[in-house]
């Protein structure tokens, strides 16, 4: 019998388009999996990161399209913030 791992991370690299207010751009973005099989039941955790744009914007709230799906996503002192799915 093969012996599974304890944790499995994944990450898978996306095309998105951010938009905000007079704003669009496209960027990439990073949807991060962890498995743990620790527990009698495997956990699993999934986030979303934009990694990269082809234009900077200002900090404030803007929407994040990727496979057809939206979400919000706020930009902080330069930074963007990770989504938690």
């Amino acid at each position: 019998m093969e012996k599974r791992k304890k944790e499995r991370n994944t990450t898978d690299h996306l095309r998105g388009v951010i938009r905000g207010v007079s704003f669009q751009s496209d960027c990439t973005v990073a949807l991060i999996t962890k498995l743990n099989h620790e527990k009698p039941n495997v956990s699993v955790w999934t986030s979303l990161r934009i990694e990269a744009a082809a234009q900077t914007p200002p900090d404030g709230i803007y929407r994040l399209e990727v496979h057809g799906r939206m979400f919000n996503v706020r930009r902080v002192g330069g930074q963007w913030a990770t989504i938690q799915l």
